[in-house]
């Protein structure tokens, strides 16, 4: 493979996501002497007064290697790269005040390190906290191109490797922010090869200022993903995603990364082999990009991703050459009460003691697309990428009326909803780390119009609990929610994707996009929790039986033979019911239909029923079909009801033979069926 000549995402983009950086951080502050009124602060704070440098301006870097660093944006950084990455700095030692009668273009908030810079250099020379030189601060040679290898070394003259400015009162406010390549201007006589600006009113800018920073590693806002994203940007899903990742921000679960982007930045541990890692059940290391469908089963161990990097990437069958590729990735998170990480939490689990914390267990989300490491698209595609599979289901959520007062997490109205076992959707219903969407005064759909699932009524009861930003109830455990599968809420079939704009599907409901869901069989069940953090695992390609009831809806879902010659596809258990169902959550925006007293943004479910698949509906077990939906036996399948087995098709539905599929039932139902039209034979 040419690293040299082709981009390479290892490489990153615009900064070296290996070895060392130091960054030279300026603290300011604007003195609205023209208009005072103007000032977002004009009293200050106590973590930052007027006139002096913030309290907590030795807390985000660190100036030197050490065995083990205290600065939250170094700890961050060397935590998520496993040491493979250090980002140490340091700042000059005195507040720059920048008079508004001085720099009268000081209000640009997103230009206002020039003026920074121009300031500084009033004192002549520089003078950071721990007596640095600018060479301490040129760590890298400038000019690295996207994807293409960086190289270590100075410059002549010297360049600051990245300058950042942190302002008290500007426009930017609070947790606002950019990032560029390029200088500001010449500081002390060096110009810098990047930059970035951040406003810090309230505190420590942490999440936006590494989330710009990575950027430089990443890409471009089309990298936006895990709570990160804007509805702005095209997308692979309708709903705005939350999640977790380096590229997420406010509307993130957990505050750390995920080992898509370590993957991405290559980073592992030092010796392992394996792009991505595992453990087998001797112990040993073992390749954790597994295609289960195709025989890579069987028991995995997974260590806490923090400290080890362990993860399973399974690849999910059936999806054509033309359409966008998927794959579900697990990580076992341990807690940062267990395993140190700081950044290994809920978002305000610490702030907030109404938020349910995070737990030790598996972590789950969905991969679309964008496997693309190495090429001359390695930066292109679209944001949103990532989906969390929420061991707390996916249903459609019943909107009640009016709003309510939530009070976890700065108390406000907000929009309320039900959700219940009726109501649960496994294939296409929303999650909790998603915002749902609302429709607009054209009776269209757009992320634009959108609100945060805050307060529910589940089963009646009411959850405020702040569960978009992470709750225990999304991790699966050994002795919670432990297996995740074909025949589960959520499931393991790929998910409906629909490439947008924010109100427009970009390819018309065609490829790439996935418009069909493929049962697949695969599962993962929790085996064991061990005492020293690892979560012993068996993935399997043949989870065929449904144990509780199931409602399936999407506008088509397709299931496939198993890879296993006589075995049966699907299998309804005994006194279980399995529904067919229309999907009240929507995998459209345009076009609603008005029907059954509501407005669909979906179409009738239909399932497809493969040739040489075969159906069991076992004694006193349920198949039902409501809204319209449609089951298609295709020629060879077979559906077989046993005795007092159950088949119910309300007026709008029905079942379809197709050639030589047969259908087993009491003669009494068929016969009763295909009179009403609800059962019907095609040659």
């Amino acid at each position: 493979m040419d690293t040299v000549n082709v981009p390479n995402s290892t490489n990153g983009w615009f900064m070296s996501p290996h070895g060392t950086i130091r960054i030279l951080l300026l603290f300011c502050e604007i003195e609205y002497d023209k208009t005072p009124a103007k000032d977002p602060q004009p009293n200050s704070a106590d973590h930052w007064r007027k006139g002096q440098l913030p309290t907590w301006k030795d807390e985000v870097f660190d100036a030197q290697p050490a065995a083990a660093y205290l600065g939250q944006v170094t700890r961050y950084y060397h935590d998520m790269s496993m040491g493979r990455y250090t980002v140490l700095g340091d700042y000059i030692d005195t507040i720059l005040t920048l008079r508004e009668s001085e720099y009268p273009t000081v209000g640009n908030a997103h230009a206002i390190g020039a003026l920074a810079v121009k300031e500084a250099n009033k004192l002549g020379s520089l003078r950071t906290h721990h007596g640095l030189t600018v060479a301490d601060f040129d760590l890298w040679k400038r000019g690295g191109k996207p994807g293409r290898p960086k190289h270590a070394g100075t410059d002549d003259p010297h360049s600051y490797d990245h300058v950042m400015v942190i302002v008290r009162n500007s426009g930017l406010t609070h947790n606002q922010g950019s990032v560029d390549p390029g200088s500001p201007g010449k500081l002390f006589g060096y110009e810098s090869d990047s930059q970035s600006r951040f406003g810090g009113m309230y505190a420590m800018p942490y999440e936006i200022l590494q989330h710009e920073y990575n950027h430089l590693l990443f890409g471009g806002n089309n990298f936006h993903v895990g709570g990160g994203n804007a509805a702005q940007f095209t997308s692979y899903f309708p709903f705005m995603q939350g999640g977790w990742s380096m590229m997420s921000g406010s509307n993130s679960s957990l505050l750390t990364g995920n080992a898509w982007d370590r993957d991405r930045l290559g980073w592992r541990p030092e010796g392992v082999q394996h792009r991505i890692n595992a453990l087998d059940a001797n112990g040993a290391s073992c390749n954790g990009d597994i295609d289960p469908y195709n025989g890579d089963t069987g028991i995995y161990v997974l260590r806490d991703f923090m400290t080890s990097g362990d993860a399973l990437r399974l690849r999910l069958p059936f999806l054509p050459e033309n359409e966008y590729a998927q794959w579900i990735w697990l990580e076992n998170h341990q807690t940062y009460k267990k395993n140190g990480i700081l950044s290994d939490r809920f978002h305000y689990e610490l702030e907030m003691p109404c938020v349910s914390g995070a737990v030790p267990g598996i972590y789950a989300y969905v991969q679309v697309d964008r496997d693309n490491r190495y090429g001359n698209d390695v930066y292109g595609q679209h944001s949103d990428y990532l989906r969390a599979i929420s061991a707390s289901g996916h249903y459609d959520r019943l909107m009640r009326d009016g709003t309510e007062t939530f009070e976890c997490l700065w108390p406000g109205p907000t929009p309320t909803y039900d959700v219940s076992e009726r109501t649960a959707n496994a294939l296409t219903g929303n999650q909790d780390n998603e915002q749902p969407l609302l429709v607009d005064d054209s009776d269209k759909l757009t992320r634009a119009k959108h609100y945060v699932p805050r307060i529910e009524y589940r089963d009646g009861r009411k959850i405020d609990q702040g569960h978009y930003f992470g709750h225990a109830r999304q991790v699966f455990t050994v002795n919670g929610v432990s297996k995740l599968g074909m025949t589960t809420n959520p499931g393991t079939a790929n998910v409906l994707t629909l490439l947008n704009q924010g109100s427009n599907a970009v390819n018309k409901g065609g490829p790439p996009d996935n418009r069909t869901v493929h049962l697949n069989g695969i599962s993962v069940e929790l085996l064991e929790q061990r005492a020293n953090g690892e979560i012993v695992l068996r993935v399997g390609n043949d989870d065929r039986t449904i144990h509780h009831d199931l409602r399936w809806c999407a506008d088509s879902i397709v299931l496939h033979a198993p890879p296993y010659h006589g075995r049966v596809a699907l299998t309804i258990a005994k006194g279980v019911r399995l529904q067919l169902d229309r999907s009240a959550t929507p995998t459209r925006l345009i076009d609603p239909e008005r029907a059954n007293g509501r407005t669909w943004f979906s179409s009738p479910t239909h399932l497809t029923v493969t040739g040489s698949s075969q159906v069991v509906v076992e004694p006193r077990a349920e198949l039902e079909l409501v809204h319209g939906s449609e089951l298609h036996l295709m020629p060879g399948a077979s559906i077989i009801f046993g005795k007092q087995a159950k088949l119910t098709i309300d007026s709008s539905s029905r079942v379809v033979v197709h050639g030589s599929a047969t259908l087993k039932a009491k003669a009494k139902l068929v016969r009763k069926f295909k009179r009403k039209g609800r059962l019907v034979f095609e040659p």
